[in-house]
């Protein structure tokens, strides 16, 4: 299993198939493929900080270059899909990779989840016309080990191995930590994954700490983006409002 498929079985309801609200979804699993690229050893990093680094250089990390060692195919759709954008962002910054991975990962480990048995597709239609897709859990027990783990480590104080820290930092900010535990244990456990996840360098390797702060750089960066959309869009139309209140205003009677 991957890093980013673990992820996304998190951020999938098992009964319902629907997926949770999570801010950039797409921005943190490509962080996810990003860091099971390098478990791949398929990547190598250049101008990353390295162990030991501050937390303001940690901070760059997402302005390191990503360099392909290794283009043969995995044979896994969103693995490939993911090495196929960084081939074709050569000498781009992390985080502009993690943009470029984004825009079909959910997709892909969708249906690579789905050809293994682990999630179902359920295609339907809303009102008879608005199409609607789930993907409720064929399998659940990868994900119920998965949990456990992780309860361990957020709750009980466990040790996270490098996999696992690397999880963690990515989930963290992303609102799915909660959902793990119970109420009265939510705040113990978004406690302990903050720490892990600004925990010092060698948590992980280098090379998946990179691809957190690209992820996090890459969310920032686009909800940004959508922020400053929302705003122009909103002014424009307020504009808009105005003008055509102008010539109403002009043409009404004075009393």
């Amino acid at each position: 299993m991957l890093i980013a498929e673990d992820f996304l079985l998190l951020a999938v309801d098992d009964e319902t198939g629907k997926t949770a609200n999570v801010d950039n979804l797409g921005v943190r699993l490509a962080g996810a493929l990003l860091a099971d690229l390098s478990d791949a050893r398929k990547t190598l990093l250049r101008g990353a900080p390295e162990a030991g680094a501050t937390k303001e250089e940690r901070e760059k990390a997402g302005d390191a270059t990503i360099i392909v060692t290794d283009n043969s195919p995995v044979g896994h759709v969103a693995l490939d899909a993911a090495l196929q954008s960084v081939l074709a962002t050569p000498d781009a910054p992390a985080r502009k990779v993690v943009e470029a991975i984004s825009k079909d990962a959910e997709e892909n480990l969708l249906a690579a989840l789905v050809e293994r048995g682990i999630l179902e597709k359920e295609e339907s239609k809303l009102f008879r016309m608005l199409p609607v897709t789930r993907w409720p859990a064929a399998d659940s027990s990868h994900e119920t080990a998965l949990r456990a783990n992780l309860t361990k480590v957020l709750v009980e104080g466990a040790e996270p191995d490098e996999r696992t820290a690397t999880l963690i930092s990515l989930l963290h900010g992303s609102g799915l930590i909660s959902g793990l535990v119970g109420k009265e244990q939510r705040k113990a456990a978004q406690d302990r994954a903050e720490e892990i996840a600004g925990s010092e360098w060698g948590v992980a390797t280098v090379a998946t700490q990179v691809a957190i702060a690209a992820s996090v750089a890459a969310v920032a960066t686009v909800g940004a983006a959508v922020a400053a959309a929302v705003i122009i869009s909103a002014t424009k139309e307020n504009a808009e409002a105005e003008a055509a209140a102008i010539p109403a205003a002009e043409g009404t009677p004075v009393a």
